[in-house]
C-alpha cells in the first residue's frame, strides 16, 4: 500500500493539472456543454483505469511479498480415504473443532480451540491453547514449537503434516 499512495499522489497531481488546462482551453474555445461533459467523463474514466492498474500491481506485490513469508507451506491431512490441503494463507492460523477456526479438525478429541499457528520473518510456530490431550509436534508434547517442513502435528488422534506445496502458483 505504502508503494501505491506516492504513484496515486503524483496522479492525482497529474490529473488536476490535466483538467485545468483543458478547462482552460475548452472555454476559449467555447465549447458546447456536451462536449465539455463527455471530455470530463472521459478524462474520468482514464483515471479510474489507471488507478485499477496500480491496485493490481500492488496487489501482485503484497502477494509476492506473503508467498516470501508463508514460504508456500500447506498442512496435509489423512482422514480415512480422504487426502485434505490446507494452505496456510495467513500470518495467524487457529486450529481446532469449532465451526470458527480456520482449519476445522471434526475430531471430538480435538479441542474447540486447540491450537495455533503464526508466521514470523517465514518461520512457522505451532502453539497449543492449553488444549487437553495436548499438542505434539513429531510425537513430542509441546507448549510452543518452532516447525519446519515435514514436521508432523498431533492434535487429538488427529496427524498434519506441514509440506511445500506440490503446485505453486505461477508468476512468482
Amino acid at each position: 500500500m505504502q508503494d501505491l499512495l506516492p504513484e496515486l499522489q503524483r496522479l492525482w497531481e497529474w490529473l488536476k493539472e490535466t483538467l485545468s488546462e483543458l478547462w482552460t482551453l475548452i472555454t476559449s474555445l467555447q465549447v458546447p456543454d456536451l462536449v465539455l461533459s463527455a471530455a470530463a467523463v472521459l478524462i474520468l474514466d482514464l483515471f479510474a483505469i489507471a488507478i485499477i492498474f496500480a491496485a493490481r500491481r500492488e496487489s501482485r506485490l503484497c502477494q509476492k511479498r506473503w508467498h516470501r513469508v508463508s514460504n508456500d507451506l500447506e498442512l496435509q491431512c489423512r482422514i480415512a480415504q480422504n487426502e485434505y490441503h490446507y494452505p496456510l494463507e495467513a500470518d495467524e492460523i487457529l486450529l481446532g473443532r469449532h465451526s470458527s477456526a480456520d482449519i476445522q479438525i471434526k475430531d471430538s478429541s480435538v479441542s474447540r480451540y486447540h491450537a495455533v499457528m503464526t508466521v514470523t520473518g517465514g518461520t512457522w510456530y505451532i502453539t497449543n491453547l492449553h488444549a487437553k490431550t495436548g499438542t505434539f509436534v513429531n510425537e513430542q508434547k509441546i507448549q510452543q514449537k518452532k516447525l519446519a517442513v515435514g514436521d508432523c502435528i498431533r492434535l487429538g488422534n488427529t496427524h498434519l503434516y506441514l509440506t511445500e506445496r506440490p503446485f505453486p502458483e505461477e508468476g512468482r
